[in-house]
């Protein structure tokens, strides 16, 4: 319930304070699957998750978030996923992937944290292992605007145009070639999928190819 509350409250502040445009949604696919995302704002997991309207999505999230007093306990209540830094990280991989066998939709920005300059960023260990595993379809979004509206430093900025594109699914026989894996098929997996949302940047300039932005 909070969740959905929260959702609603969060796209009527996007669209009050922004122009945000939403580009692809059709290319969502029924859950359980995966969204990967570029990360340059605080604005994105928001935009993503309005993006996703007709599903809820639980975000891996930081784990100092849920050490605020107020906000961790909202983090918690719209279903966060906890990621502590370096090797301690595999407890919030492995809870992902129970919840995308149960069914849920879940939502990860392989960088690990905000882009300073805007450009894609190496992906952090573990993105493939998750996504490997998990053997759902893999929704490749680039958000663009966003590190303008709101910089890693600075203010927000009212007024600035968002645009969400959301590129079409990665299905699991894309990247799945064996029941077996290994550091390397891990790192070609990453490497697809960070590909696939440099690819979705790339034609973010031609919206005609896509469809109606909404």
């Amino acid at each position: 319930m909070m969740y959905w509350i929260s959702r609603s409250i969060l796209e009527i502040f996007l669209r009050i304070f922004f122009k945000v445009r939403f580009l692809g949604r059709e290319n969502i696919p029924d859950p359980p699957y995966m969204i990967v995302s570029n990360h340059t704002s605080a604005l994105d997991p928001p935009l993503v998750g309005v993006a996703c309207k007709k599903n809820s999505v639980d975000f891996l999230a930081k784990e100092e978030l849920f050490n605020i007093p107020v906000l961790g306990v909202w983090t918690r209540s719209v279903n966060c996923i906890c990621v502590r830094r370096g090797a301690s990280n595999v407890g919030g991989l492995k809870e992902a992937l129970r919840r995308i066998h149960k069914g849920r939709s879940v939502c990860i920005f392989p960088e690990g944290t905000r882009s300073a300059d805007g450009s894609l960023q190496e992906a952090k260990r573990g993105v493939g292992f998750l996504i490997a595993r998990a053997g759902v379809p893999v929704v490749p979004v680039y958000v663009d605007g966003s590190r303008a509206a709101f910089p890693k430093s600075g203010s927000m900025k009212p007024g600035t145009r968002i645009d969400v594109f959301i590129g079409k699914p990665i299905l699991p026989e894309d990247f799945l070639s064996g029941k077996d894996y290994g550091k390397k098929d891990y790192e070609a997996v990453t490497n697809m999928i960070m590909e696939r949302i440099a690819l979705v940047k790339d034609t973010a300039d031609y919206p005609n190819k896509y469809g109606q932005l909404r």
